[in-house]
């Protein structure tokens, strides 16, 4: 017979028994386990592991997102799974007053990712416009005798290329970085994804404000249209902002 286990989405401020009418993975139904004024979300599950299939992550995600509609939410990553509910109430218990203070501090606050990629096209017309010494290298390029010659300019122009890139993609990136950090409670740059993403940054906004942040992004892809591309995704839950160590449970 196996054991039943609890797969936990995250810690909300709760002091009721709650059930919801959206399921989680495996299509199991989602409700409350309470300690006091918080409470862990669970849905119940016979395994130890969980695999992270597309369906089984997309259950986790809708999951998080649901809560999100409702609640301020501390966010569990994905597969966290407690042997059973005495474990889960255990954990709130130990860490109750870490977890309250957190979604305190986290409350009506939400996470919103912005991805900014330069336009290639773009780009290379700004660096033939700027570089006189990229268009001599093209001239010479055109004209070389030997394609060794031809090769060793192309490597030559690949390196003022990539020097010339990562400049623009620096001014572009810090500008707008900067800019709606003013508006966020806390930001964060996290490392580019790909040769093509200027920027790749998660902010924490006041819930009430993210029509005015979402106007500001819009503003500037206006402003850097036909240059660079926005990708704007929101709202999430607070993973890049959370700062809590949780203390396990001792048996």
């Amino acid at each position: 017979m196996s054991l039943q286990g609890e797969y936990i989405y995250g810690i909300v401020e709760e002091p009721q028994l709650r059930r919801f009418s959206f399921s989680g993975v495996g299509e199991a139904e989602v409700y409350t386990i309470n300690h006091q004024r918080i409470a862990a979300v669970v849905s119940d599950t016979e395994f130890s592991e969980i695999d992270p299939t597309r369906k089984n992550v997309h259950a986790h995600t809708v999951a998080q997102d649901e809560l999100l509609k409702e609640y301020t939410l501390l966010p569990m990553g994905f597969g966290m799974i407690a042997t059973d509910e005495d474990e889960v109430r255990g954990l709130l218990e130990k860490n109750y007053q870490g977890l309250l203070s957190e979604l305190n501090r986290l409350a009506d606050r939400i996470e919103v990712e912005l991805k900014v990629f330069w336009n290639q096209e773009a780009v290379i017309k700004e660096i033939q416009g700027e570089s006189q010494e990229l268009s001599n290298l093209r001239a010479k390029i055109d004209a070389a005798s030997s394609p060794i010659e031809t090769r060793n300019l192309l490597i030559e122009a690949g390196k003022l290329v990539e020097c010339i890139v990562r400049n623009w993609k620096t001014k572009y990136a810090e500008l707008v970085y900067t800019i709606l950090k003013e508006l966020s409670y806390d930001a964060k740059a996290n490392d580019p994804m790909g040769v093509k993403n200027l920027l790749n940054a998660s902010f924490l906004i006041e819930r009430s404000r993210e029509s005015e942040f979402k106007e500001q992004v819009y503003k500037l892809d206006s402003e850097f249209q036909g240059k660079v591309n926005f990708k704007y995704v929101g709202p999430l839950p607070p993973y890049d902002f959370v700062d809590l160590r949780l203390e396990p449970v001792k048996c």
